[in-house]
């Protein structure tokens, strides 16, 4: 298991009481969607930020990093190489220094996932290939602690034909673990059944999480009852866009269970706020009721 000890950023603190602030932030437009999630870790007169993928839109997410105080980044965590996923990270790499890269190590043949990586190595990013067992990053604040536990894709991932696309890649997502205290968040990338089914396998136990970060933007292949049996989320956040994704039969799902939801695509960015004492609320951008993807057709959704 790798620990990493996270440094703080020099910047003002944000204007929030909370400890810990999960951010999902509203990076869909109406031709597509994708996933950027700021942590930071808002302790004292310190930061620390870990921002989990960057969308499309590397312009859309600079904008939130600098609204929200964010100066360095400690970690940035690509869970997939999807480009609705990595295709703004150029545009963050350049105008944010970033401590450490992590991801899956995933091999693709697109250039622009290759130019990347260059890129990082340019810029000489320490870089963590998060592609075996557990690993855990932890954010360290005093006598506080915040850890991510990083759930590596299935090991048939290290040989995944370099020119596979798809469901195959998003099979081979970096899942993340946020735990503070008695708080946790599951963030399983786009993860789909046969990747889900390999971690609740593997990894049952560390699943089960208050808050639950739809995998897939909502789609139907990520989000199951037998899913939902094992986190047994009190809340779902979903990153989509309300065109492709998130799927009717999910929001079906989450509504029978009772299980409050949001997302992004109506209700804006979502802020899990995680008080001292693990108290957790969910507040969004604006007031809106989630509603079903109103593109129906028999394409792949990446």
């Amino acid at each position: 298991m790798l620990t990493a000890l996270l440094c703080a950023s020099l910047l003002a603190p944000p204007g929030d009481s909370a400890v810990l602030l999960i951010r999902v932030l509203d990076v869909s437009d109406a031709r597509i969607g994708g996933d950027a999630i700021l942590i930071t870790d808002s302790a004292g007169a310190t930061g620390r930020h870990v921002l989990i993928d960057a969308s499309g839109h590397g312009a859309t997410v600079a904008a939130y990093l600098r609204r929200f105080g964010v100066d360095t980044l400690a970690a940035v965590i690509l869970s997939h190489p999807h480009a609705d996923h990595y295709g703004g990270l150029p545009v963050v790499l350049n105008r944010f220094p970033v401590r450490a890269f992590i991801y899956g190590g995933t091999p693709r043949t697109l250039r622009t996932y290759l130019a990347l990586l260059d890129e990082i190595a340019a810029r000489r990013i320490p870089v963590v290939t998060a592609d075996t067992g557990v690993r855990t990053v932890t954010l360290v604040t005093g006598a506080d602690t915040v850890e991510l536990q990083l759930l590596a894709p299935p090991p048939t991932c290290r040989q995944l034909p370099r020119n596979a696309s798809g469901d195959a890649i998003n099979d081979c997502s970096v899942g993340v673990r946020l735990t503070r205290g008695a708080f946790t968040m599951l963030l399983p990338g786009d993860a789909e059944q046969a990747e889900l089914g390999w971690w609740m396998m593997a990894h049952p136990a560390l699943l089960r999480a208050d808050v639950l970060k739809a995998g897939h933007h909502g789609s139907a292949n990520a989000t199951s009852a037998a899913l939902l049996d094992v986190v047994q989320p009190k809340a779902v956040a979903i990153s989509a866009n309300g065109r492709q994704h998130p799927f009717a039969a999910v929001l079906r799902l989450l509504a029978a269970r009772g299980i409050p939801t949001y997302c992004t695509a109506d209700a804006g960015t979502i802020t899990v706020r995680v008080l001292r004492n693990a108290t957790w609320t969910i507040t969004t951008e604006r007031a809106g009721t989630c509603h079903a993807r109103s593109q129906l057709g028999s394409g792949s959704n990446p």
